[in-house]
């Protein structure tokens, strides 16, 4: 599960940058970090907050 977080949330975050950067380096975390201690970290909590509100939103359509 960490991985697939940190995976989503460096596709989220390379998407936010407007795809201006390397996919590959926002997702092995190979940028300086801005908020959170590393890279991997940062994009793991990205990932995480995404996955959340995805699965909200599905909650919220289905019931």
């Amino acid at each position: 599960m960490p991985e697939t977080a940190r995976w989503i949330g460096g596709f989220v975050r390379w998407l936010f940058k407007g795809c201006k950067t390397k996919l590959r380096d926002e997702i092995e975390g190979n940028l300086e970090p801005t908020w959170g201690g590393t890279y991997d970290f940062e994009n793991y909590i990205i990932g995480l907050v995404t996955v959340v509100v995805i699965l909200g939103v599905i909650f919220f359509l289905v019931f």
